[in-house]
């Protein structure tokens, strides 16, 4: 009989599941709306009265790849778009057709048609066998009416499908009428002249933004001047403006300059602003930094000194060439110059930028030969100025482009002066060219409808007062149990049986006390430091580390220290425990802190702890049930009687080095300096054959490019380096230099390859992260758009320095196995102005670097999470001629052991290559390696042809250190934290294990982490599968079977 029942449950819910899984593919055969979301053939009235005035045919044809083909989460789009296409024939048949096409079906034919009418497939992420993949497909509509122009709609996924109807509709009417655009100004006396030059593309709208918060709904795009009153209603609406799809340009400062004449000579007064520019840049990851920039390149400004228009020279008039400032994505290339007075660089946050939905790119720049000085907060002449000091290229226009490419974009100007009424027509100046610009680019009739339809994004909600707040909360939390305890109550008449006297004699009162006091002491426990610890992790990550801890106590009574951190009631939830976790760690070694709260500080107070370099940064926090970007402060002051070193921020990222940062504070304290990096960065540029074709043909400069790498440094700072920059073209290496960190080193680096050899012949240590090629995806309209890969050359000039010691890097396109993906940009040249779309790369040239194929020996990657060498090359050597000049290899990283390679001669790669091959290379390569020896001096020469003849120029007794990264890629700005990567820890480590001994280079890297694993074959995912699937069903059948025999037993 049980048996019967058990075998009648086992088929029932086999049969269950299968007409479930029958319904579901019935209900995939039939066009039906989306549960959850409006009907999409539902049209509106408007759109059917529209339809039926139609004064000739229309034809729709949609290219759209097959349901079959598509990944899972866009597989519902092309049967909603058609639903939609056959709604609208139903209005009008006898005037509207349609048809579906997969250009894919026909091959050559279906793509060469649909790129006929500008259609081009893109790139979307696919998980294929548990693998992340790219995949490549078409959704584009093309509208045609009778005696128009054909209208593209391209790129159309799930999240457009709601406002498809409209955006079809305000197309064709477009057509007819195109729309002109609005822009609103907000500015102060000084501009009076924009509104005017902008009435000349479309409608000016004047508006106070600094007395009223809002942006006029109408208008297209916001010109937002010195900002001088920002309020956390303006950035909701700035963003809002920005996510309906119009676009916005913010210029300004921290501060400008007055001139004056003192006894005969100009004097500059400095004038500081209000804080409203920094509030409004916070929320999208950018800061402006209020000191002087002054420029090799820099020009004149016509000035009222005394009453008299005069012509003022100052090296801070920052004159931005073509060459340093590129319009990629805008209706013109950069054409004359711009002038930028009193500008404050913008320094990019990128990790705030990506959370508040944008990627930041740098397009203007100084040029390499910038200074800096504190800004006097006095007045002051030009030979003030002598003190500066060199920095690498300062940010002047920033673009943020969103990652919803229905979004608007944001320009931020570092300076409001090429607005200003005196300078916006200034001779030799371009600044009427750039806006003019920026108003067709922005204004285009197709942009400004996309931007105009309604989104149908809910309404905000108004902010709840704190009183109703607090009500709310009680309500939420207390409604439920409260009605729960009221029913018990009624229903048992509690009030005749819960007498005092009887409660405490009774088990339920004791065991309500011992539950209580339980959970006042969880809380206690979860909110304060711990004393005793049980850390399970092998390597004891959770446990304060012993060498910590006596470094501490060594020093009790020597070093105090000061905390300035908020309060915890404003911290972000990551960064509540901060307080508690440094005050515990400096009391285990007896230093007496003090706590400051800056926010109750004064300006001169503030002031004070900037130039100590003590400064407040942006984290997301949670303020009235509100998710914004507010300044928090978090930094460790330590100090003896003879100096001292400053932990400027102690995030949710450098926390987990917490115990490093105070062993490497001490340190420093004893030994009265900081490790000092001296660190050389090349800048992105084109390739001869790229500024060839698509500038100097056309009579314009290429574009250099800015510091890709701004982000490293600053993390080296942050970590208590002294980091020194080093100019490419003029290197000249700083005295007492630890470790010097070359970056990319580019053709021609004879005078960088001079210091890097005397630096390694006199016992130095050096980085470098290099590679070959960076592969670029590209769009053609005469290749039917199909994506093709072109390596362009970085013109890697190191080799021929390494080869005389039996190194170097293989110039050929390295592929792995073991890939990864990334959002990459693609160049779309579908008309004469290019289009720039990040799309998914999913290929073997994103090599994914894993636990297994590190070696386990280095303190630099035995805790070490994957890398991402993107674009890496492998190194090889000769280890005959390491031999004989007493050079000891060893290889840290290295591929999988299913790599392949191609040597590239020039034109596409073919994408057979990017397939996997049966043949691999030998055994794993090298991507990052690390030498120990004797580095002989090397002299450079050139012979009668121009050639460069580098020989070896005598002999060395000292041992330098030499470490090779086989990718630069990954450490530029948008890469150094990219998610699942950890590509930061892997240069702290190198650095530490070089710049301290061996117990703070293991501190450096002790951090939890959680590796990947190399490709897996589709055998062994299968299995995989079947044991992840299967085997709690099968312990529960083999549980069944013995509970059943067991039972048998008993009975009989």
């Amino acid at each position: 009989m049980k048996r019967r029942f058990l075998l009648q449950i086992i088929f029932s819910c086999i049969l269950l599941l299968g007409i479930a899984m029958y319904v579901g593919r019935i209900l995939r055969l039939v066009d039906a709306p989306v549960w959850g979301s409006a009907d999409i053939s539902q049209l509106h009235p408007t759109t059917e009265d529209y339809l039926r005035s139609l004064p000739g045919r229309l034809s729709i044809t949609y290219f759209a790849t097959s349901e079959d083909h598509l990944p899972s989460h866009l597989k519902e789009t092309p049967r909603q778009v058609k639903r939609l296409l056959e709604a609208i024939q139903d209005v009008v048949p006898e005037k509207i057709d349609f048809r579906i096409i997969d250009p894919d079906v026909s091959r050559l034919n279906g793509i060469a048609y649909a790129s006929s009418k500008r259609v081009s497939s893109f790139n979307v992420r696919k998980v294929l066998q548990d693998e992340h993949s790219e995949q490549n497909i078409w959704s584009s509509l093309v509208l045609k009416t009778s005696g128009q122009a054909e209208i593209l709609i391209q790129r159309i996924q799930s999240e457009h499908l709601t406002y498809l109807e409209s955006l079809i509709i305000e197309q064709l009417k477009g057509q007819k009428s195109p729309p002109q655009p609005v822009f609103a100004v907000s500015m102060q006396n000084s501009y009076r002249f924009l509104p005017a030059l902008l009435n000349e593309y479309g409608t000016v709208i004047e508006v106070d933004l600094r007395n009223g918060n809002k942006i006029p709904h109408e208008a297209d795009v916001l010109f937002w001047i010195q900002p001088d009153r920002v309020t956390p209603d303006h950035v909701t609406n700035l963003k809002d403006f920005l996510r309906s799809g119009r676009s916005a340009v913010l210029a300004g400062s921290t501060y400008d300059i007055n001139y004056s004449y003192r006894n005969e000579t100009i004097t500059f007064s400095p004038k500081l602003f209000n804080n409203s520019w920094e509030d409004i840049l916070r929320p999208f990851g950018l800061q402006p930094i209020p000191d002087l920039i002054m420029d090799n390149n820099f020009g004149n400004v016509p000035m009222r000194v005394n009453g008299e228009i005069q012509q003022i020279e100052a090296p801070f008039h920052l004159r931005l060439l073509p060459a340093f400032y590129d319009m990629k994505g805008f209706h013109l290339p950069a054409r004359g110059g711009l002038n930028f007075v009193a500008a404050s660089s913008l320094k990019i946050d990128p990790l705030v930028s990506e959370e508040s939905g944008f990627r930041a790119r740098p397009i203007g720049t100084t040029t390499e030969h910038v200074r800096v000085i504190s800004l006097p907060s006095k007045p002051f002449t030009k030979s003030d100025l002598i003190s500066s000091h060199p920095v690498p290229k300062q940010n002047l226009i920033v673009q943020l482009t969103p990652k919803n490419n229905w979004h608007g974009e944001l320009l931020v100007l570092a300076s409001a002066s090429p607005f200003r009424d005196e300078l916006i027509n200034q001779n030799g100046y371009a600044h009427r060219i750039f806006l003019k610009n920026i108003a067709r680019t922005w204004g285009d009739p197709d942009r400004i409808i996309r931007a105009r339809i309604d989104k149908k994004s809910p309404p905000r909600l108004a902010l709840p007062g704190d009183s109703e707040r607090l009500l709310w909360r009680v309500f939420v939390i207390f409604a439920i149990p409260s009605l729960v305890l009221t029913i018990a109550v009624y229903r048992y008449k509690l009030w005749k049986r819960w007498t005092v006297k009887r409660l405490s004699k009774s088990r339920i009162f004791i065991t309500s006390l011992i539950g209580a006091s339980l959970i006042w002491i969880g809380n206690w426990i979860s909110s304060t430091p711990r004393l005793l610890f049980v850390d399970f992790t092998n390597e004891k990550f959770n446990t304060p580390n012993q060498t910590v801890k006596d470094l501490l106590r060594q020093n009790a009574g020597k070093i105090n220290a000061e905390l300035f951190i908020s309060p915890r009631a404003i911290m972000p939830g990551p960064l509540k425990k901060n307080e508690g976790k440094i005050i515990h760690l400096l009391n285990m070694g007896r230093v007496p802190t003090k706590i400051h709260r800056p926010e109750n500080f004064s300006d001169s107070q503030l002031s004070s702890l900037a130039l100590k370099n003590i400064k407040p940064f942006s984290e997301e926090i949670t303020q009235h049930d509100t998710l914004s970007i507010q300044p928090i402060w978090s930094s460790l002051s330590l100090k003896n009687n003879q100096n001292q070193i400053n932990i400027p921020r102690l995030d949710s990222r450098t926390m987990l080095h917490l115990e490093f940062l105070i062993a490497a504070g001490i340190h420093q304290l004893n030994h009265h300096e900081k490790p000092k990096i001296a660190v050389i960065s090349d800048l992105p540029r084109l390739s001869p054959a790229e500024a060839l074709e698509d500038y100097q043909k056309k009579g314009l400069i290429a574009p250099g490019g800015a510091d890709v790498y701004s982000e490293l440094k600053a993390l080296l700072h942050n970590y208590l380096y002294d980091v020194q920059h080093v100019h490419p073209k003029n290197p000249i290496l700083p005295e007492n230099t630890d470790i010097l960190l070359w970056l990319q080193p580019r053709r021609d680096s004879k005078q960088i390859i001079k210091l890097l050899s005397k630096h390694l012949a006199s016992g130095g240590k050096a980085i470098v992260a290099l590679q070959h090629f960076n592969i670029q995806q590209r769009q053609y309209r005469g290749n039917g758009f199909q994506t093709v890969y072109w390596p362009q050359p970085q013109f890697q000039d190191l080799n021929r320095f390494t080869e005389l010691f039996g190194i170097k890097q293989v110039r050929e396109i390295l592929f792995d196995r073991t890939q990864s993906h990334l959002d990459l940009e693609t160049q779309i040249n579908r008309s004469a102005v290019r289009e720039y779309d990040p799309q998914k790369v999913a290929l073997p040239f994103l090599i994914r670097s894993v636990g297994t194929n590190y070696s386990q020996n280095r303190p630099e990657t035995r805790h070490l999470g994957d890398l991402l060498f993107i674009w890496g090359n492998r190194f090889s050597t000769n280890e005959q001629k390491l031999s004989s000049l007493g050079i000891e290899a060893e290889t840290i990283i290295s591929t999988s052991d299913q790599s392949w390679s191609y040597n590239w001669k020039g034109g596409w790669l073919p994408l057979e290559i990017l397939a996997p091959q049966k043949q691999h290379l030998l055994g794993k390569q090298a991507l990052s390696m690390a030498f120990k020896g004797r580095f002989d001096p090397v002299s450079i020469s050139e012979d009668d042809k121009g050639s460069t003849q580098i020989v070896f120029d005598g002999k060395t007794q000292n041992e330098g250190t030499l470490m090779l990264i086989g990718s630069s890629e990954m450490f530029k700005n948008k890469y150094l934290y990219a998610d699942d990567f950890q590509h930061d820890q892997f240069l702290l480590n190198a650095i530490a294990h070089m710049a301290y001994d061996t117990e703070l280079g293991k501190l450096q890297a002790r951090r939890p982490t959680a590796r990947g694993f190399v490709s897996q074959s589709s055998t062994s995912k299968q299995t995989w599968r079947i044991i992840v699937v299967g085997l709690f069903p099968f312990v529960f059948l083999i549980f069944g079977f013995f509970r059943i025999r067991s039972l048998r037993r008993k009975s009989s």
